[in-house]
């Protein structure tokens, strides 16, 4: 049975604990034949604690986590980050929220954890009164594209993300509000 958690507005205080769980997650997703240069730079760099030192400072950014209940070091297991300004999606028309990252600990996916995230990254967009939430997903995440597909977000079409000289194919993903 897995532990209750409960969803707040990321801290100051938890930005080692952002970094820390955002590297878990993206070398446990992206790294599946190995840890590439690329890949680290990547990773070292986008999800630094800096980095989330500066999200947190951005008016226009949004960082939920999800934080165990009852434990006295506010253990986090999962985080949303979402820019809410209005940001128009690769080939898209329509401008909504994007959601930059929905990363759990793989210990605890398919634990309710991304849907209440995700859930409350929607309500924040929808108060902030945006049209729609969009994202990118890495077309060789299945789960990931299985679990936006079950909550209502439609395949807009591809993209390329690049890391150093490395394309990446990506999906498109938006679920209006």
């Amino acid at each position: 049975m897995m532990p209750a958690f409960s969803i707040r507005p990321a801290t100051p205080e938890d930005v080692p604990s952002l970094c820390a769980l955002a590297i878990q997650v993206y070398l446990d997703t992206y790294a599946t034949r190995g840890v590439r240069a690329g890949l680290a730079r990547q990773a070292l760099s986008d999800l630094s604690c800096d980095a989330f030192a500066r999200s947190l400072a951005q008016p226009s950014r949004r960082v939920l986590v999800a934080a165990l209940d009852g434990d006295p070091g506010d253990a986090l297991v999962g985080f949303a980050e979402l820019e809410l300004a209005p940001r128009p999606a690769p080939g898209l028309m329509l401008a909504g929220a994007e959601l930059t990252r929905l990363y759990v600990q793989p210990a605890f996916q398919r634990a309710g954890v991304g849907a209440q995230l995700i859930a409350a990254a929607e309500g924040a967009a929808a108060q902030a009164r945006l049209p729609s939430v969009w994202l990118t997903a890495w077309d060789g995440n299945h789960r990931a594209l299985a679990f936006y597909a079950n909550r209502g977000y439609i395949d807009e079409g591809g993209t390329i993300h690049q890391i150093e000289d490395q394309s990446v194919g990506n999906r498109v993903l938006q679920r209006l509000l």
